[in-house]
């Protein structure tokens, strides 16, 4: 019963691709997972659901007064795997919302997360890429955050460093239940020597213990399937990429403790 945000200020860094293709790969170990798409560019809601056929979402939970958040929970194309929409319309609540801070951060705890633990075994709650009213949302529900980042880029371990500062003042002022989980460290190329170097560097800042075992390659893969609408585990299910989230997920059930004799 454990609420993860997938957090990093930095965009493109694969929080989109980590959100959904980890969900999946947890549900195909028959966990019941639900993942709450908060970037209102709706990327982890078209991925995993169509959104032809969806009348509620974000929107109505954060911004009606008594919001039935279980017709905004939809199930995907996927046995086990279930995504809280979101709508475009969603940013423009942010403005107001920010009105009445700090109550209106503890939206999505107050309205969301007992949902969430009560029917979901996981929850993910895919966050935009800044550090404003949706990822502080996203903070105050969860239980643990995974940051990801690039390792062949300078620029995202800038966010890195502005991303943990967030969650230590969080967990240090509002939610006290907040864990940062690990790093994860996407578009892995080996070949290269800024790969190398990235990796030393994030395990003398941080310790080899707050960075998953399990690394994800870069891979064009990854961009075949979103091209398609799907998670690399649909479309592509023996390959690397694939592979790599069936062990980062069952590296995730072992760190919290999930029995993997149960898949």
């Amino acid at each position: 019963m454990t609420v993860i945000a997938v957090v990093n200020n930095k965009g493109g860094v694969g929080k989109t691709t980590l959100s959904v293709n980890l969900a999946h790969a947890l549900a195909n170990r028959k966990r019941d997972v639900l993942v709450v798409d908060s970037d209102s560019q709706c990327n982890t809601t078209t991925l995993l659901a169509s959104r032809s056929y969806i009348r509620h979402s974000l929107y109505e939970v954060l911004n009606d007064e008594d919001p039935k958040v279980e017709q905004a929970i939809y199930p995907t194309f996927h046995s086990h795997l279930y995504c809280l929409a979101n709508a475009e319309e969603t940013s423009a609540l942010e403005f107001d919302l920010s009105q009445n801070l700090p109550a209106n951060y503890r939206l999505l705890r107050n309205r969301v997360r007992e949902t969430a633990k009560q029917n979901y075994d996981y929850t993910l709650i895919d966050c935009p890429p800044n550090l404003g009213f949706f990822v502080l949302n996203a903070l105050f529900a969860a239980d643990f955050v995974i940051v990801p980042i690039l390792c062949g880029s300078s620029f995202s371990l800038e966010g890195l460093t502005s991303a943990l500062n967030l969650i230590d003042e969080v967990r240090n002022t509002e939610n006290p239940d907040l864990r940062f989980l690990r790093l994860l460290i996407n578009a892995v190329d080996r070949r290269t020597t800024m790969s190398r170097v990235i990796r030393d560097q994030l395990e003398k800042s941080f310790g080899a213990e707050k960075i998953f075992d399990t690394q994800i390659r870069t891979s064009t893969q990854f961009q075949q399937a979103e091209y398609l609408w799907r998670t690399v585990l649909y479309n592509s299910p023996r390959s690397p990429g694939a592979k790599a989230y069936r062990g980062l997920a069952k590296e995730v059930c072992s760190i919290l403790g999930d029995d993997l004799s149960k898949a």
